[in-house]
């Protein structure tokens, strides 16, 4: 090698035809795509350098260009883009098993140093762990090139069953064990070939950052939506299935330019247990039979569309079970072993799960870290194997989370070899591992005959029969999904939707005397740390927002007299600033306070272990409104439920916004100043502080004194489920109902298939247009039947003076509970259906009706 310090780096050897392969690490193998010379400041006519492509933010070989290429400092080991502090970085590979390597800032991290073999003129970067991975151009051929292109998995004329066993014979079992992982390396022999592929995109509310999702060149953005609990407030499935659609239209168009991968890794479906867990935020809320309808929309749109052949894209839903503690007392989520009732399995933890399998077909579903009565739930033979694939019907294939394979031994001590591990999961039904275990470790399991052969089979079934839906092996001119361009990121109609979806989970919780809506001729105090939120709006689990409109700039953009004092940030240790809002306050016509938390407070892998707001914020909002001079409203901006007891006795109003997305500001904004009327609901419970004290989180008992969730707590909540105000009014009146106050025979009515049904008049008659949400509940005399259930929801508009008829059509089960023996019987008694202010009574006479024997017993099976 020259003595100079910087070389450009050539590809040797590849033939200009094939000169179409981004950088990515391979191991290192000696094959003429991890060939690499360098020469001085002369080029040679035929080579290509090594460049970052502007357009896509790949890096690729192509013409040599002084002002993007690549250079190799010999003394630091780096590959710094000419003229930048841009290097080249592996460190995806190391921590996620991704195989891309990508331009990053230039740091002293191993990952980002690489060491060049002058006899195998290879460059192996020294941060890639445990296996030596070097840069790697290879240009994978595809099913349009021969000899590929003659044989069965590359045929669409023939069934799936069939092309997938034909690739899946034509892998070797070193083949197989390398796709066990989330960043599977491509192969191609003479018998067989497919690209590298990583399974882990995020997708939660909007395209996110992730191993598989790269931002930049002509797709720096996507569109952010609120954040899931923020849609849960909506209650409006129509939303959730049309941005489902959008974000899996613009998934494609991400895959399309290179950009992404095609799985998912959501939605987060698991119930908010817990008023302290971090990860709340990701969630509908606390109710099942909301979280199963949001699970069913959102899938649907993100799955299916114009291609029935093809997925969109493919979702997973998430986390599959009784997940929902990140880290407390000690004990965290890869330590955690959830002890679940089957009462509560089957009234609370499942229903969302199934109907994500049986209601919209989800393609994919994720393993906890936790563990489940004594076995880790990515072990779990009888909850992924017979609940999920036997009794459901589920036909996809099973991701862990990342790292939860590992924890079936280092953490759960459920098995005490690496080979067992593999075998339990495998066996267990996990078909991939996000992480590393299954590829570093099935050899010696095979080795071992802890599993076989034909374990590895079942699951390269699972996974590349959906490689195949997703049309990777299909002729790309015949798919719609693979035409989707990069302008349809971000277009108008996705922007509008998340401004819509913003404005429709504010819930109004305190209008006292008509204190809100705002006239845009006050002068405003705008106080409190997230008054000026910008990436707060969005949660976590996101990704880079095309604009963030922040409260200040949503209030500013109205015209509005507004000026602003932060008083503290969000952990509010310090009282320092409390003077300049105090006196904003004291000279403004009105005060808004802008509070909350953020991710920093609760999220992935730190819960809440208290319900007040963080340091002295309460002390803030006392100060202001004792300083104010004319009414003081609360725009609450949370993902977790807060106490806010005082603020209820005392604030003139209060707005609940959760995390509202890249344009909260305008719809928050908009609220205040009554340019949009308030109609969302409370997902989830808010309970007083004292909470804590009064059960473990690490009870998993939702009946538990005193009780979880709406449906089972006994205490006086600060605000409840399903609460929420409007700046009209709304009458409600039954219009009809097939179950008449009349006794009738359960017995009948079940056998018969009598569907009962109610029609409700809806009517706005206050003065200004609004949506409101028909929230329809059912309650019994039953013993150990909950307070209230959810059973119906609906969200309309209206006009004012207009009305609608909303129209419920139920299955028996409304009148069914679960009994402790885990069977779903509907018992003689009083039921009362509450829609609104309206009380329909039902009284059932009979004997009683099993309408499902236990799921969990032996041989059961749900009907």
């Amino acid at each position: 090698m020259s003595s100079s310090w910087f070389y450009w780096l050539f590809c040797v050897g590849f033939p200009i035809s094939a000169l179409t392969g981004s950088a990515r690490l391979g191991p290192c193998d000696g094959t003429i795509a991890q060939k690499w010379t360098f020469h001085g400041s002369a080029l040679i006519s035929d080579d290509r350098c090594f460049v970052l492509n502007d357009d896509t933010g790949e890096l690729e070989l192509g013409e040599c260009d002084p002002s993007s290429d690549l250079e190799f400092n010999e003394e630091t080991g780096r590959i710094v883009q000419r003229n930048s502090e841009m290097c080249l970085d592996c460190s995806d590979y190391a921590r996620f098993r991704a195989w891309n390597v990508e331009v990053r800032k230039c740091s002293e991290s191993d990952s980002q140093k690489w060491v060049y073999d002058e006899e195998t003129k290879t460059l192996a970067c020294e941060g890639s762990g445990h296996r030596k991975m070097c840069l790697d151009v290879a240009a994978t051929p595809t099913c349009a090139d021969s000899p590929y292109s003659g044989f069965p998995y590359c045929n669409v004329t023939l069934d799936l069953m069939t092309r997938t066993k034909d690739l899946i014979s034509r892998m070797t079992v070193s083949n197989k064990i390398s796709q066990l992982g989330n960043g599977a390396p491509g192969v191609t022999s003479d018998n067989v070939s497919f690209a590298d592929y990583q399974w882990w995109s995020e997708g939660l509310h909007g395209v996110a950052g992730s191993p598989g999702v790269h931002f930049g060149g002509k797709l720096p953005y996507a569109t952010s939506y609120p954040q899931v609990t923020t849609l849960g407030a909506t209650f409006n499935k129509s939303l959730w299935l049309e941005m489902g659609n959008y974000i899996g239209i613009e998934a494609r168009a991400f895959a399309n330019q290179g950009q992404a991968g095609l799985t998912y890794f959501a939605p987060n479906i698991n119930i908010y247990r817990d008023p302290r867990w971090g990860r709340g935020q990701e969630t509908p809320g606390e109710d099942p039979y909301l979280s199963a309808n949001y699970a069913e929309a959102f899938v649907r749109g993100m799955q299916t569309g114009d291609d029935p052949g093809h997925f969109k894209v493919i979702t997973t839903c998430k986390h599959y079970d009784a997940y929902d503690l990140e880290n407390w007392n000690g004990t965290d989520r890869h330590h955690f072993d959830a002890k679940v009732a089957d009462i509560d399995f089957i009234e609370t933890y499942l229903p969302a799960f199934e109907s994500c399998v049986r209601n919209s077909h989800t393609g994919s579903i994720m393993c906890s870290y936790n563990a489940v009565n004594g076995v880790p739930s990515c072990a779990n033979d009888f909850l992924q194997n017979e609940i999920v694939r036997n009794q459901w019907g589920f036909e996809g294939y099973i991701v862990s989370d990342c790292g939860a394979i590992s924890d079936i031994m280092n953490n759960h001590k459920y098995t005490s070899t690496v080979e067992d591990t593999v075998a339990a999961g495998l066996k267990g039904g996990c078909d991939l591992d996000c992480g590393g275990f299954y590829s570093k470790n099935t050899q010696a399991a095979l080795d071992k005959k802890t599993i076989a052969e034909d374990d590895l089979d079942l699951a390269m079934w699972r996974l590349f029969s959906h490689r195949i839906r997703l049309g990777e092996f299909d002729p790309v001119e015949d798919q719609p999904y693979r035409q989707i361009t990069p302008d349809v990121v971000c277009s108008q109609p996705h922007l509008d939707l998340a401004l819509s979806a913003a404005r429709e989970g504010v819930v109004l919780l305190k209008n006292e005397n008509g204190a809100l809506p705002l006239t845009t001729k006050m002068k405003v105090a705008l106080i409190g740390p997230n008054a000026n939120a910008t990436t707060t709006m969005q949660g976590n689990y996101k990704g880079t927002a095309p604009f963030l409109v922040s409260p200040l700039m949503g209030i500013q953009k109205l015209g509005v007299d507004v000026s602003y004092a932060q008083g503290c940030d969000i952990p509010c240790s310090s009282t320092s600033g409390f003077e300049a809002a105090v006196d904003l306050a004291k000279s403004s016509d009105v005060s808004i306070l802008v509070m909350g938390l953020d991710t920093g407070q609760a999220g992935e892998g730190h819960d809440r272990s208290v319900l007040t707001f963080p340091g002295q914020q309460e002390a803030l909002i006392q100060q202001v409104k004792n300083a104010s001079k004319g009414h003081v409203i609360m725009v609450l901006m949370t993902g977790q439920p807060l106490d806010i007891s005082w603020e209820k006795e005392n604030l003139d109003g209060i707005l609940w916004v959760g995390y509202p997305g890249q344009s909260g500001g305008q719809a928050i904004a908009e609220v205040l100043f009554g340019q949009y009327n308030p109609g969302g609901r409370l997902p989830y419970t808010m309970y007083p502080a004292d909470y804590v004290n009064q059960i473990s989180f690490f009870e998993m008992s939702m009946r538990a004194s005193p009780g979880r969730t709406y449906k089972f707590y006994t205490g006086k909540p600060v605000y409840l489920f399903g609460d929420g105000l409007s700046y009209t009014t709304f009458e409600y009146q039954w219009m009809s109902s097939n179950y008449s106050r009349e006794s009738f025979l359960a017995t009948k009515s079940v056998t018969s298939g009598d569907m009962p049904s109610f029609r409700v008049k809806v009517q706005n008659t206050g003065h200004m247009a609004g949506d409101t949400v028909v929230l329809a509940y059912v309650n019994s005399t039953t013993p150990g039947a909950p307070l209230k259930e959810l059973i119906g929801f609906d969200r309309i508009n209206l006009e004012p003076g207009k009305s609608q008829e909303v129209f419920f059509g139920f299955p028996p089960q409304i009148f069914s509970t679960v009994t402790e023996t885990g069977c779903r019987v509907i018992h003689s008694g009083k039921y009362w259906v509450t829609v609104g202010d309206l009380h329909h009574v039902v009284h059932l006479h009979g004997e009683p009706v099993v309408l499902k024997r236990n799921p969990f017993k032996q041989g059961a099976r749900s009907e």
